[in-house]
């Protein structure tokens, strides 16, 4: 009892060593958790101006990096942020199938974590694809509840957002009364907030649909406003795209030359914003390697610095377990002690229980012999008696076997003296209730006494051919009574006799 004490201080002693290198190991897990939630932000960020730069291959590289280390890390509010980002970008990609699958995911996470802003935008941008594809009902639907949310929110930038997609849904739909109803609501909330560039999209969108009415004068008016705006945020993208809507207007109303002029403006800021674009894009590659080698060369002295912190853990951790396989092996050896003793008492036990059982079954196998000495007696004094009537059956047989039957009083003369021998073999083939005629009942008779089919020719005073025939079709009438053969059904007849 004292070794045994000893050994189970022993061992909580090694568990609370063991328990201590956990809990650094836990912290050395925390610490790693944060660096990889910082790359992941840091990688969000580089695809997030990538995005504004138009440059959308880049974007979904990084959102797709981010993505991976929230996901391991268990961030399920990043993991849906980033989702409804990479369907932004799969979107612009017209990888359309993709992109609804983020933004179902992402719609499932932020209403689960009720992150209502994120699931009102997922939903405004799930309609965008949907009114692409138009399926304009389930398009008008989702952007719907997108208003609902951002009203109780109280997010006037997102609430125009969502109403000039609803004007686009609604034009695309070929509804342009109500398209020009959420054109002006998201136009107001605008307003609100001084919001330059959705006033901008909202002026094009309005000159665009007034284009479709027919309506010139405040087509070219309201598309003036929206290039004024653009021109004031100096928006290349805004400016561009003001000169297009312009031109359209002017090719739509057979104006011809100011439809070209306008064409050659959007033509030239279309150059510029691509020449500042690559020039922008290049700056920026360079600025990403620079700051790639630096979190490269971060990241090696993290890696050294985890590596020695490691070591110093992994040689306690290898101590202790070599303490417990010692520790486990001190068990293992009395507890196989114990269990030998244990089999011994159990083997010793079994002997006895099997020793009597040796005795009982000495004591019943007297008791048979004896029984059987007696069984074995009578049966010689039956066997006496049945020889006996077996020379009277004999006899019997004999003198039918030595019979002919040629007419019909030979039959009965016969069948009255089998009849004697086997009294219920008539009745029997009767009780069957299979139709037989007298010349079948006559080969079944010949067949209950053994005899082969000449020498039941022989008897009958007929060929053999004409006995295989009357078995043949008295065969066939016994078929639809479930008998396979003659024999079956003869065996059944002197089973019950």
């Amino acid at each position: 009892m004292k070794k045994a004490h000893k050994i189970s201080v022993f061992i909580a002693a090694l568990l609370l060593l063991l328990i201590i290198a956990c809990q650094n190991s836990g912290n050395a897990n925390e610490r790693t958790t944060k660096n990889s939630e910082v790359n992941a932000n840091r990688l969000t960020d580089n695809g997030n101006e990538q995005w504004r730069m138009g440059n959308y291959q880049e974007a979904l590289k990084y959102f797709k990096q981010a993505y991976k280390k929230v996901k391991q890390n268990g961030n399920e509010q990043q993991t849906a942020t980033l989702l409804n980002n990479l369907g932004l970008v799969h979107w612009r990609l017209e990888n359309n199938t993709e992109a609804m699958e983020c933004y179902t995911e992402a719609a499932t996470l932020a209403e689960k974590l009720k992150m209502d802003r994120l699931l009102g935008l997922t939903c405004t941008n799930h309609a965008l694809i949907l009114k692409e594809q138009r399926n304009f009902i389930e398009a008008f639907a989702l952007n719907k509840r997108a208003i609902t949310i951002f009203k109780q929110l109280g997010e006037p930038r997102d609430l125009a957002i969502a109403y000039n997609n609803q004007g686009q849904i609604y034009r695309y739909g070929n509804q342009p009364d109500a398209a020009l109803t959420n054109y002006n609501l998201s136009l107001a909330e605008c307003q609100k907030i001084n919001y330059t560039e959705g006033m901008a999209t909202a002026y094009q969108n309005l000159s665009a649909v007034y284009t479709q009415k027919g309506n010139q004068e405040k087509a070219s008016i309201i598309a003036h406003r929206g290039l004024a705006l653009s021109l004031k945020l100096d928006s290349k993208v805004r400016i561009s795209e003001a000169f297009l809507e312009l031109s359209r207007i002017h090719d739509k109303f057979a104006r011809p030359d100011s439809a070209l002029f306008y064409f050659k403006k959007y033509y030239e800021k279309e150059k510029e914003l691509m020449d500042a674009t690559q020039s922008e894009k290049l700056s920026q590659y360079q600025a990403s390697l620079g700051m790639e080698v630096k979190n490269l060369r971060i990241k090696n002295l993290q890696n050294e610095q985890d590596v020695a912190h490691n070591r110093l853990w992994a040689i306690g951790a290898g101590i202790v377990v070599v303490l417990l396989l010692m520790a486990l092996l001190l068990y293992r050896y009395f507890s196989k002690m114990r269990f030998k003793k244990q089999q011994l008492e159990a083997e010793l036990d079994n002997s006895r229980r099997l020793i009597e059982i040796k005795e009982r079954e000495l004591k019943t196998y007297i008791i048979d012999v004896s029984k059987k000495n007696s069984i074995i007696n009578s049966l010689q004094e039956d066997n006496a008696k049945s020889a006996n009537a077996n020379e009277i059956d004999n006899a019997d047989m004999a003198g039918l076997l030595g019979q002919k039957i040629l007419t019909d009083d030979d039959w009965d003369k016969f069948k009255s003296r089998f009849n004697a021998i086997y009294p219920r073999f008539f009745n029997r083939i009767k009780e069957s209730n299979v139709s037989v005629t007298e010349a079948e009942v006559r080969i079944l008779v010949l067949m209950r006494l053994e005899l082969n089919g000449k020498d039941m020719a022989n008897i009958l005073g007929i060929s053999p051919q004409s006995v295989r025939v009357c078995k043949m079709r008295l065969k066939k009438k016994l078929a639809a009574k479930n008998f396979d053969t003659v024999e079956d059904f003869l065996e059944s007849v002197v089973r019950h006799n």
